[in-house]
């Protein structure tokens, strides 16, 4: 008998059954990239579907999102209804992926303003010529910082929440994995404040590195920078100014006097100011840091003198990871450019289920609420899905809606901060936000080290389907993740099936995946487990 009992039902969605060995599993899933923007992407995707099916797929997670640009481009349409046909004709769902929160890029051509912002409060500038910049004075003293082999260890003494610029050079090649490349972590708080990976092309060639991050809370950062056989010359730290400054009527910008008792009007006493390049450069929809930052432009009658200290506070974006820039929560214009995504699809697609995308939110909770009520991080994202599920259910009331698991449990990134302390640049923790998903939302659960972590949706009482793979290539490790998966799940009421869930497109191992799925109880006997690490995330 397998380890593992399924739900059938597929109106009520409550029946359980026990599941006997030579049974398949009813859903079978794959995640499935597309790229719909030219004819060579179509048959790519088709040939895909064709290879999925042979599988025995009944769903693809379609992960493409150009509707939301393109809905009224006859090519694209056209491209779609073959899409649609071919799926139709294979017997398999499409389930478009919407409300991408958390990877969020494809939303930024409406506004780039709208992400996600951290706070920037009283930071030092001073005026010169006309123009006011972050004040020299206010970088950190690196004497504090001791070499250590090719690079440096120290903790500075920093100002709380001030957006801080890293420039050096790397002489020789770094041969070692560039999120571990810099490190800066508050004393008091253990907060991992450097979360965005340094771009290392150009540096062999003398290019400098360039690197930023907020101290947040912390009067202290431990700082190192661990070059390997490398080695770090003309290390600089200093304050980043505007930087990636974000504006809206929610988050917005204040310029005092340095005694505070003199707040200066945009427009009066200094002009308009935007990041004009946090958009353009190198293209749209690219956020850089590799720059100069937009100064404050005083205007001729300024109350601001020359040779004057201000203090500055406002926002800034940050972007975690390689490529991860997350949209504000809290803004309301964030719905609404959601609820176009939502509408766009439909438009394109009319599809009959949904999968919202709230998912790795790591930058959140630190902008007011428009009604000036604070929420913590998990009441905001409660509020936040249960908004984007109403939209659905407005839309097309019969519609499936799925989400992703690890926002919503505190087995996963809804966590108590006691488990493992700060979820990257949260303001709090997630704690409650699964209050906001009602019972009928379908969870795609793509980490379970224990049972626990499939037990609470199903004591919820939401169905699930297991997302395994990872991209782990050799059969040990793909009968590790199966064997895991059918482990934690034994007993738990609700799991519909599994997916192939790839996050590097690598569909070579679809098929044999598959197989080892269909004849776990051939082989589980002889495989040996290992404890998998949590995919995609670096302790």
């Amino acid at each position: 008998m397998r380890a593992l009992t399924i739900l059938l039902s597929a109106l009520a969605l409550t029946a359980v059954v026990a599941r006997a060995a030579e049974d398949k599993l009813p859903e079978r899933w794959i995640y499935a990239r597309a790229n719909l923007g030219s004819d060579a992407g179509l048959e790519k995707f088709l040939a895909l579907l064709k290879d999925a099916k042979a599988t025995g797929c009944t769903h693809a997670l379609l992960v493409e999102g150009r509707w939301l640009r393109f809905p009224d481009d006859a090519e694209y349409q056209a491209r779609a209804d073959k899409v649609k046909a071919a799926a139709q004709e294979l017997g398999i769902a499409l389930v478009p992926g919407i409300c991408s929160i958390g990877y969020s890029g494809r939303y930024f051509h409406f506004d780039p303003n709208l992400t996600a912002g951290l706070p920037v409060k009283e930071m030092p500038f001073v005026v010169k010529d006309g123009k006011a910049g972050a004040d020299p004075a206010g970088a950190p003293d690196l004497a504090a910082l001791k070499a250590e082999g090719n690079g440096f260890n120290g903790v500075l003494k920093v100002r709380p929440f001030q957006h801080y610029k890293v420039t050096f050079k790397l002489e020789g090649k770094y041969e070692g994995d560039a999120d571990e490349l810099i490190r800066a972590t508050g004393v008091d708080s253990k907060r991992w404040l450097s979360r965005g990976t340094p771009h290392l092309e150009g540096a062999a060639s003398g290019k400098p590195v360039v690197y930023t991050f907020n101290s947040l809370d912390s009067n202290e950062v431990r700082f190192r920078i661990n070059p390997g056989a490398a080695k770090v010359a003309d290390l600089k730290i200093e304050l980043a100014g505007t930087l990636l400054l974000a504006r809206r009527p929610l988050i917005p910008l204040t310029v005092a006097s340095e005694d505070g008792k003199t707040v200066y009007e945009e427009g009066k006493d200094f002009k308009p100011l935007h990041d004009a390049d946090m958009l353009k450069k190198p293209f749209d929809g690219e956020f850089t840091i590799d720059r100069k930052p937009a100064e404050i432009e005083l205007i001729e009658g300024s109350r601001i003198k020359d040779g004057e200290k201000l203090k500055v506070s406002f926002w800034h974006g940050y972007r975690t990871g390689t490529d991860q820039d997350g949209i504000s929560l809290e803004d309301p214009k964030t719905l609404e450019i959601l609820e176009l995504d939502l509408k766009n699809c439909i438009k394109v697609w009319k599809p009959g289920a949904f999968m919202l995308n709230y998912d790795e939110i790591r930058v959140a909770g630190w902008e007011p609420m428009p009604d000036g009520k604070p929420l913590k991080p998990g009441e905001l994202l409660a509020k936040h899905f249960k908004a984007m599920y109403d939209l659905v259910r407005k839309n097309v009331p019969e519609a499936k809606i799925y989400t992703w698991s690890d926002m919503f449990t505190p087995f996963h990134n809804a966590r108590p901060f006691a488990d493992k302390g700060y979820y990257y640049l949260v303001n709090g923790t997630w704690d409650g936000s699964w209050e906001g998903v009602p019972k009928d939302v379908i969870i795609l659960n793509w980490y379970a080290p224990k049972t626990d972590g499939l037990k609470f949706f199903a004591d919820r009482g939401n169905p699930q389907v297991i997302c395994g793979y990872y991209d782990g290539r050799s059969d040990a490790a793909m009968k590790n993740n199966i064997g895991n998966w059918m482990k934690v799940s034994t007993g738990v009421p609700g799991v519909l099936g599994f997916m192939y869930t790839t996050w590097h497109d690598d569909y070579k191992n679809l098929k044999r995946y598959f197989e080892l799925v269909d004849t776990y109880a051939d082989w589980s006997g002889t495989a040996k487990a290992v404890k998998e690490k949590e995919p995609g995330v670096k302790e």
